[in-house]
C-alpha cells in the first residue's frame, strides 16, 4: 500500500490535534492535546507546519512528524503513527522526507529526543544517520514524600521575564533541551508562568520558573543557580522553599545528565521517572 506525504499545513489545527492524539494514545507518555494547547505548542516551539508532514495510506491520515526551526538548527517532534498502520514504513518515510525538507530550507543540524529504552525508534534514526547524544532525565518529587525542611532563607516571587532576561544565559552550564530553551520559555509568560527566587545582598542567586499547582501537580519549567554561589547553598535553599510553599508533586523535564543540578535533585529526594536521549544529525 503506497504512502503519500503532504505538508501538515494542509490540515486544520483541530485535525492535526486529533491525528497526534490518536498516534500517541497507547504511548508510555500519551499525548492528549486540546486544539488550543496544540496551537500554543506550535508557536512556543517554532514549529513550521509548511515543512512538517502528514502521511496518508488508503486515503486515511495515518502519521505525522513536526519540524521546528531556530536559525540553522531544527528539532523534530511529534513523530507518530496510528496503531493499525505501524510497521508499514510510515515512520521511516516521514523522517526521511522531513530531513529532506530541512536540507531544502537550509538547516545545518537536526535534533530530537527518544525514550532511552525505545530500541526500535533508535534503530530507525540510526539507520538514517542520526547519532546518539546526551541523556535527559525527567525528575519528580511526589507529594506523598512530604515537604522538605524549611530553610532559614525565604524565597520571594519575582518577575519571570526579568529572571529569564538577566540570568538564564549565564546560569546554565549545559545547554538546555529545545523545550526548555529561552525562546520556548518566553512563550510561557503569556500562560501565567511564575518565578520564585532566593535573593541575597547582590540580587537573586537561584530561581525556579513554573506554574502554581493544578490537579495535584506543579510543572517546573526551569531551575537555575548562580554558578558562583553553587547548588549546595542557593539551590538547596530554593528547592526547600519551593516544597514548603507548595506541598504538591513537582516535575522537571529533560535535565541533561551532565548538569550539576542532578546532584541537587537527588539530594532533595527527587526520583528519575523517565530517561530520554537526544539524537542529532548534521545535514
Amino acid at each position: 500500500m503506497p504512502i503519500s506525504l503532504f505538508p501538515a499545513s494542509t490540515l486544520s489545527v483541530n485535525q492535526l490535534t486529533g491525528l497526534l492524539n490518536a498516534s500517541y494514545a497507547d504511548y508510555r507518555t500519551p499525548i492528549r492535546f486540546k486544539p488550543e494547547q496544540f496551537d500554543f505548542y506550535i508557536r512556543a516551539h517554532n514549529i513550521q507546519l509548511d515543512h512538517s508532514l502528514i502521511a496518508l495510506m488508503d486515503q486515511e491520515t495515518v502519521g505525522i512528524v513536526l519540524l521546528a526551526t531556530r536559525g540553522e538548527r531544527g528539532w523534530i517532534s511529534g513523530l507518530g503513527v496510528t496503531p493499525s498502520f505501524r510497521e508499514k514504513g510510515v515512520a521511516h518515510a516521514l523522517v526521511s522526507e522531513v530531513m529532506e525538507n530541512a536540507r531544502r530550507i537550509g538547516l545545518k543540524q537536526l535534533q530530537l529526543e527518544v525514550l532511552s529504552d525505545n530500541e526500535r525508534a533508535k534503530q530507525l534514526y540510526e539507520g538514517l544517520g542520526w547519532q546518539l547524544g546526551r541523556e535527559l532525565l525527567v525528575w519528580e518529587r511526589a507529594e506523598e514524600q512530604g515537604p522538605l525542611p524549611i530553610h532559614r532563607e525565604r524565597a520571594i516571587e519575582m518577575d519571570p521575564a526579568f529572571l529569564l532576561e538577566n540570568y538564564f544565559d549565564t546560569w546554565h552550564e549545559t545547554p538546555p533541551c529545545w523545550q526548555r530553551e529561552k525562546a520556548t520559555l518566553l512563550h510561557y509568560l503569556s500562560l501565567g508562568m511564575k518565578g520564585w527566587a532566593i535573593v541575597r545582598d547582590r540580587g537573586p542567586v537561584a530561581y525556579v520558573l513554573g506554574f502554581p499547582p493544578r490537579s495535584g501537580r506543579m510543572p517546573l519549567m526551569d531551575v537555575a543557580v548562580d554558578p558562583e554561589v553553587g547548588y549546595r547553598s542557593a539551590g538547596r535553599a530554593m528547592l526547600q522553599n519551593l516544597h514548603f510553599m507548595f506541598k504538591t508533586t513537582t516535575q522537571l523535564p529533560n535535565e541533561p545528565v551532565e548538569s550539576s543540578l542532578n546532584f541537587l535533585f537527588a539530594a532533595m529526594a527527587y526520583q528519575v521517572v523517565l530517561r530520554q536521549h537526544e539524537m542529532t544529525i548534521t545535514l
